[in-house]
């Protein structure tokens, strides 16, 4: 069965406001279900609040080191593992989602052990790699291999996107849009990431905010950008902005400048209506240019749990509601990628 994407729906995929979805959730039960959590970080922390939030019986964690592990000990559902999936012995069931959330730079090569031990089911932490190559060979070894691979771009799955999704879809569409991906940048950063890590800070964060504008008006087609100005650990640029065109044809724009005070945000207009997520994980709506934006109240399953990571991974479990929610592909991760390597100014390879 077609996989419905970020960039490709498919024609009977019911849009949910974010109370449909939290009602389609609640109806679900995914106590039979079995989930292999890879990596214990504070991702794989959430990712097991999410899935026992869900009610799923049959948890395994396996860790490279035992870490924060002893706090799952007396949890009847969850199975640990400790040493790393090279200590991994099991037999995954059909069905089993298998969910890599290690570092960055071992995301591909703990994927395909997981395909060799016979998981089918795969949800892998974004962005899976900093090379939009490397994601595309991957994708091709996945569908070679027969297995449901997806990438977890948790904001992809927010409960406000969902509300916008919904309600832009009553008011006939949206006609444009606008995002901005200027990073809150720390003084510790130099300390806290990888070298490579920050030179491609683009794809390792601001893929965040671009997978969630171009959730809402498709795949980047045509379009055209600039930069400039520098930062030590980013030397392609410090600003960014260009315009362009959707393959849903709605016109977009983007803008950054890491050197100022601006935020992450998403704009989009309907011809009723505009709408911005701004921080990403609240919604505010206006019907008059003159009027004050008002917020939108979000209804969500788990607020304790980060959010869209409930969201997702229950897309993941359940195929009703992966119908409702997009899913970001390998091929739609590459295509991001490779976007962001344009707007950023990286290599390619």
């Amino acid at each position: 069965m077609e996989e419905g994407t970020i960039f490709k729906q498919r024609d009977n995929d019911k849009v949910l406001s974010a109370s449909e979805l939290v009602a389609r959730i609640t109806a679900s039960d995914f106590s039979d279900r079995e989930v292999t959590v890879i990596g214990y970080g504070s991702m794989g922390k959430e990712y097991v609040k999410a899935l026992r939030a869900l009610g799923v019986k049959r948890i395994r964690v396996c860790s490279r080191s035992k870490g924060s592990l002893p706090e799952l000990y007396d949890k009847a559902d969850v199975e640990t593992v400790v040493g790393g999936i090279e200590n991994l012995r099991c037999s995954p069931r059909s069905d089993e989602l298998g969910i890599v959330c290690t570092p960055m730079e071992s995301l591909v090569d703990v994927t395909n052990l997981l395909v060799s031990l016979g998981f089918r089911h795969l949800l892998i932490e974004k962005p899976i790699s900093l090379y939009s190559s490397e994601i595309k060979q991957l994708a091709e070894h996945m569908t070679r291999s027969e297995v449901r691979a997806l990438c977890a771009y948790n904001r992809v799955a927010y409960p406000g996107v969902q509300e916008v999704r919904a309600r832009v879809n009553v008011e006939g569409g949206i006609t444009s849009c606008s995002y901005t991906l200027t990073e809150m940048i720390k003084p510790d950063w130099i300390q806290r990431f990888q070298k490579n890590e920050l030179e491609r800070w683009g794809i390792a964060n601001s893929l965040h905010v671009i997978s969630m504008a171009h959730t809402l008006i498709g795949a980047p087609q045509q379009w055209s950008g600039y930069r400039s100005n520098s930062l030590e650990w980013h030397p392609s640029g410090a600003v960014f902005t260009g315009s362009g065109i959707s393959d849903q044809d709605i016109v977009f724009g983007y803008h950054a400048d890491w050197g100022s005070k601006g935020r992450w945000s998403v704009e989009v207009h309907t011809s009723v209506a505009s709408y911005r997520l701004c921080p990403l994980e609240a919604v505010l709506r206006k019907e008059s240019s003159l009027a004050q934006w008002e917020s939108i109240p979000i209804l969500t399953y788990a607020p304790e749990v980060k959010m869209g990571i409930v969201e997702q991974v229950s897309a993941m479990l359940n195929p009703e509601i992966s119908r409702c929610i997009p899913l970001v592909s390998l091929s739609d991760a590459a295509i991001l990628t490779a976007y962001a390597e344009k707007v950023f100014g990286y290599s390619t390879h």
